[in-house]
């Protein structure tokens, strides 16, 4: 057998990587920053105590990483969502659909990471930075979308940015109920959720 070369390497580390912050995405939802431990997410991800540390420095170093991915992908995929060629109720729709796939996979669990960001007292220093910066958010983001809506009268008429702030809030608790959903219920569809903002 010859030996591997360093992009095989390479690939294994972040393999690894990636299994470790998958598995630890899943133990922050269920048991809270404060409450997780590292044995935690190594069991969680089959893996060795030590090997955890051997990728990571500690915990916080894992949830900082998971939350900076979280908000990152969240503004993200609206900034996308309005550059569709579609109308403004059209990129709303876009953009539900695909959060609501993506909580039907792990993004109901990345939502969660976000509830203690900005919840928890028990955050790394640098979480509490990043979510009391000044940057763009996804909030940010998405009120131009409703404000084009409002123009051409496919959303409702009220505070453009209270709007969007429902809109997460709904989406907020559509992930918690996903995370907790043991009883195999029907996932909720675009339709019934833009119908609320629906002009």
């Amino acid at each position: 057998m010859s030996p591997r070369n360093e992009e095989q390497n390479k690939q294994i580390r972040d393999d690894r990587r990636e299994q470790i912050l998958k598995a630890a995405l899943k133990v922050f939802a269920w048991r809270g920053l404060a409450a997780a431990k590292i044995s935690d997410i190594a069991a969680e991800a089959g893996l060795s105590h030590g090997l955890v540390y051997h990728y990571f420095r500690s915990k916080d170093e894992i949830f900082t990483m998971l939350v900076e991915t979280a908000l990152n992908g969240s503004k993200k995929v609206v900034e996308y969502a309005a550059r569709q060629k579609l109308t403004p109720l059209g990129q709303l729709r876009w953009l539900t659909e695909t959060i609501l796939k993506g909580i039907s996979e792990d993004g109901a669990f990345f939502f969660l990471i976000i509830v203690q960001a900005f919840t928890s007292h028990a955050v790394p220093e640098q979480v509490k930075a990043m979510v009391n910066g000044h940057s763009p958010t996804a909030l940010d983001s998405i009120v131009p979308i409703i404000i084009a809506g409002q123009q051409a009268g496919e959303i409702v008429h009220d505070d453009p940015v209270k709007l969007g702030r429902a809109y997460f809030a709904l989406i907020q608790g559509i992930s918690m109920e996903q995370a907790q959903n043991k009883d195999g219920l029907p996932p909720l569809d675009a339709d019934l959720i833009l119908r609320l903002f629906k002009a």
